[in-house]
C-alpha cells in the first residue's frame, strides 16, 4: 500500500514539475510557432477578401460602362479612395494581430512578476498589517 501511494504521488509531481518546468520552453518555442502561423494565415485570409489583386485590375475599368472621360475619371477616383481604405484597414488588423502577438510573448512574463508582487504584497501587509 505504501509502495502505491509513494508510486502515486512521484507520478503526480514529476508530471507537475515537468510541466511547469516545461511550459515557458513549449511557450516561446512550439506555442509561438503555432500563434504565428495563425496570424500569418488569418492576415493572409483578410488580405485575399480585400480583395487587392482584383481592385488594382479593375483599376482603370470604367463603372457602369460609362466610357466618357468624366466617367472614367470618377472610376478611377473612386476605386483609389476605395482601395486606400482597404489598405488602411488591412494595415490597423495587421497592427492590432501584432499586438497580439506581442502580448502573447509577453504574458508569461507580466504573470509571473505579477504573482511575485502580489506574493510580496501579502507577506509585507502580514508583516506589517
Amino acid at each position: 500500500m505504501n509502495s502505491r501511494a509513494g508510486m502515486i504521488i512521484k507520478l503526480v509531481a514529476v508530471d507537475l514539475l515537468g510541466s511547469v518546468v516545461w511550459f515557458p520552453f513549449w511557450w516561446y518555442t512550439k506555442g509561438l510557432s503555432l500563434v504565428s502561423v495563425k496570424v500569418f494565415n488569418a492576415l493572409r485570409y483578410r488580405a485575399q477578401s480585400y480583395a487587392f489583386v482584383l481592385w488594382l485590375k479593375n483599376f482603370f475599368t470604367p463603372m457602369y460602362g460609362q466610357n466618357d472621360w468624366a466617367g472614367r475619371l470618377v472610376s478611377v477616383l473612386m476605386r483609389l479612395v476605395v482601395f486606400i481604405g482597404r489598405l488602411v484597414a488591412f494595415a490597423v488588423e495587421a497592427l492590432i494581430y501584432g499586438v497580439g502577438l506581442v502580448l502573447w510573448m509577453l504574458a508569461p512574463a507580466g504573470l509571473a512578476a505579477f504573482t511575485v508582487y502580489s506574493f510580496l504584497a501579502g507577506l509585507t501587509l502580514s508583516v506589517y498589517g
